[in-house]
Parts: C-alpha cells; sequence; structure tokens
C-alpha cells in the first residue's frame, strides 16, 4: 500500500522521469546531481516496470537516510542506503511535505548527494523498487532556539519510517522576529507548554500565528529546589527527575494529555519546556519508542539536546560566568547523559513492565490512541 500523498498524476510523471534519468546515469556508472526542474516524458515499458515494481515491494527500502545543510551555503547533504535495492534513487525536492516537483540528481542504491536548496529543504528519496521517502532537514539552526527540530526522520525497527513535519520540539519559544517568521513557516497548529507557572512568567511564549497554547505543567508537584553539593548530586537528581516523570500523577496527567492531543490533531503540533531537554525529551522518547524506534536511536536523539542546547552559546556564557567549582556542579543540570534517560526507562520497567503498558496505565492511553499516534506518524 503507498501512503505518500504525493503519488498523484503529476509526482507519477516525476518518478517514470527519474527511471529514465536513472538508466542513463547508471549506464554511466555515476551517481551526481543535476539542475533540473521538468520532468522527461517516458515510454509505456517504464511505466509498467514502475507499476510492477511498486505492487511487488510496498515497503520503504531505506534502512539509513538524512538530508543536512550542506558545507557550502545554499546545498543541502542528501544520504541514504538500501544496500538490497535494485537500480538507484532519484533525488526530488519541493518547499512542503506535500510536494517535491523539482528532479534533482540521481545515486546508486546507497549513496550521497549535494543539492542546492533552492528549490527547497524537503527532499523525495525515489527508490526504483518500493515507496519513496521524504525527509528534510531535522534543525531549524535558529539562533533564539537552537533546540527546535522534527522528531520524524527516524527508521522503526519494522521498517516505517516516522514522518517529518507533524511534530516538533524545543526549547522555550523565546523566539526572535526572525526566527518567529522561520517557524511560521512549519504550520504548527498548536503549542504544548509543559513548564511551570513561575517558568512561564519569567519568559512566556512567542505563539506562531495559527497556534492554540496549551500549557500542561508536568513539573507542578515535583521538587524544583534540590541541594546540590557535587557533579554527581546533580547527576543523580536528574535521573530522579526522570523515575518522577515515570511515577507523579501530574506528570503522568501531562504527558497523556499530550500524546492524546498529537493523536487526535489536524495540523502540525510542537512541545517544549524551558530547555527542550528533560520534560520534552521524556516525552519525545516516549512518543518515539511507542512508534517503534530502536532504544539505541531514542538516546541518540535525546542527546542532540547537547549539540543544539548545552553547547550553544548562551549556555556555554552562563556556564564561564561561573566559578569552577559552581559550574561543575551546575552543568550536569544544563546538558542531557544516556543515564538520565536510562533512569526513567528503568522506572518503566519496574512500575509498568513495558513502554506500552506505562502508556495504557500510567498515562491513560487507550490502545485506540496508540494506533492513532501510529497511523498519523509512521509511513511505509
Amino acid at each position: 500500500m503507498n501512503n505518500s500523498p504525493h503519488m498523484n498524476h503529476s509526482s507519477r510523471l516525476s518518478r517514470r522521469a527519474a527511471l529514465i534519468a536513472a538508466a542513463t546515469l547508471v549506464a554511466a556508472g555515476v551517481g551526481t546531481a543535476v539542475a533540473s526542474t521538468a520532468s522527461a516524458s517516458t515510454g509505456p515499458a517504464d511505466a509498467a516496470r514502475s507499476a510492477v515494481q511498486r505492487g511487488a515491494h510496498s515497503l520503504i527500502p531505506f534502512t539509513s537516510a538524512a538530508v543536512a545543510a550542506g558545507a557550502t551555503s545554499g546545498t543541502l547533504s542528501v544520504t541514504w542506503s538500501a544496500r538490497h535495492l535494485p537500480g538507484g534513487v532519484a533525488v526530488f525536492a519541493g518547499s512542503s511535505r506535500t510536494a517535491q516537483p523539482h528532479f534533482l540528481g540521481f545515486g546508486k542504491s546507497d549513496g550521497s548527494l549535494t543539492v542546492s536548496a533552492v528549490f527547497g529543504d524537503w527532499i523525495r528519496l525515489v527508490p526504483t523498487v518500493g515507496e519513496p521517502l521524504v525527509l528534510t532537514v531535522r534543525d531549524l539552526g535558529l539562533a533564539s532556539d537552537p533546540n527546535l527540530r522534527d522528531i520524524g526522520g527516524y527508521r522503526t525497527t519494522d521498517g516505517q519510517w516516522v514522518r517529518m513535519g507533524v511534530v516538533y520540539r524545543s526549547q522555550a519559544l523565546a523566539l526572535s522576529p526572525a526566527d518567529l517568521a522561520a517557524v511560521a513557516k512549519l504550520g504548527i497548529t498548536a503549542d504544548y507548554d509543559l513548564r511551570t507557572t513561575a517558568e512561564i512568567a519569567a519568559s512566556p511564549d512567542v505563539v506562531p500565528a495559527g497556534a492554540t497554547y496549551t500549557n500542561l505543567n508536568v513539573m507542578a508537584d515535583i521538587s524544583l529546589a534540590p541541594t546540590l553539593t557535587s557533579p554527581a548530586s546533580a547527576e543523580a537528581y536528574m535521573e530522579e527527575i526522570e523515575q518522577d516523570f515515570v511515577t507523579n500523577p501530574t506528570a503522568q496527567a501531562a504527558f497523556g494529555t499530550l500524546l492524546t492531543d498529537i493523536a487526535n490533531s489536524n495540523g502540525a503540533v510542537l512541545y517544549h519546556c524551558t530547555a527542550g531537554k528533560d520534560r520534552t525529551g521524556w516525552a519525545t522518547a516516549v512518543l518515539l519508542t511507542l512508534l517503534g524506534v530502536p532504544r539505541a536511536t531514542i538516546v541518540q536523539d535525546y542527546l542532540l539536546s547537547n549539540t543544539y542546547y548545552f553547547d550553544s552559546p548562551a549556555v556555554q556564557a552562563e556556564l564561564k560566568a561561573m566559578p569552577a567549582a559552581e559550574s561543575a556542579v551546575y552543568a550536569p543540570l544544563l546538558e542531557v547523559q544516556a543515564s538520565y534517560l536510562d533512569a526513567g526507562f528503568a522506572q518503566v520497567t519496574a512500575s509498568y513492565g513495558s513502554m506500552y503498558g506505562y502508556a495504557v496505565h500510567g498515562l491513560g492511553l487507550s490502545p485506540q490512541t496508540i494506533d492513532k499516534l501510529r497511523h498519523k506518524l509512521l509511513a511505509g
């Protein structure tokens, strides 16, 4: 079954054009980017072969794929791997997740291309066999919100892919006018703020136009004033926080509402806390686990907050302004470690046996809601 909404008449023509280009490029033994925006004509044999292949191979064949900003300004680096794929992969670009009409080039089944971003940063990888995969750049590179990123673009254990452009995670939305304009292009219809009332009062959200605002106070009943005397005590506190996310009734209600609303939403959703790493990190870990993303991938996504938040100029300046001994104790509160997330997962196992059990009996999600999340967020 083809889950892509892009395979209308126009995109079928684009796919056929890609297959013709594939034959030419494979014959020449190359995989390179080309500058082309027009669809070429194709013959009946190519169309028939494509139809047979799509019917025989319904799954997305890629085992890995990513889109990132290129080393040169105005370019994108596109990488993929589908090692058992006969033929190759055509690359298309566009300005939205629903349309990528511009053919950019063709590569082998395990390859990469550097392409122009002039047509947009949404990339569609079209294999000669199987379903296409639509990806975009994970983070927006925002100076005022460096930890705003897409939770999609990950492969599940059963070969499906988490759709991009549907759910975003972030730190507090203290957006500059320029960054607000960039966020406005994401089509976000709901902003879920997981912070306390005191945090919100100190830095209210800059809510994107067209988005509803909802506060889900995860930590209303969790102590935010620990006594910390060493880096080890700070790390232990962060692990306790993750455990509280699992067992605290207020946190359970907040996370349960968030996931239920995501399942029932009609547009793109964004959720965030202050740093976008703890409450937001746990919500993302739960969601990705329910979708079937491997644990190692989830941990890798969780640790990206060190790149986007902890290593940001603002956080590093804050630490450098402190005496060295104080900075050493405070740093574990501003970073993420795998042990923090592991503590949350261990608590799920101890209290509920599995993430599914936690979702149903702890967060109050129905099996139907979990099914809706999977249907909404998975492709392939």
